[in-house]
């Protein structure tokens, strides 16, 4: 799931400390997550999936990038 993060915050060309601002995160937790040192929870993937405009399945190894 992390390396999923990473891809889609550099998709958007964005730094780690603009993805977490979006998240209300601090820029070392949201590392965390990105680099697989931490687990996400549900809150985390229903806010990534919407910053992303995906499904949140996308972030669990599923399904595709379409949103809604």
């Amino acid at each position: 799931m992390h390396g999923i993060i990473r891809a889609l915050r550099k998709e958007k060309g964005l730094t780690q400390q603009q993805a977490a601002d979006y998240l209300h995160l601090d820029r070392s937790t949201y590392a965390y997550y990105e680099s697989g040192r931490s687990k996400l929870n549900a809150d985390i993937i229903a806010r990534l999936a919407h910053f992303h405009q995906i499904r949140y399945e996308v972030l669990l190894g599923g399904g595709t990038c379409a949103g809604g």
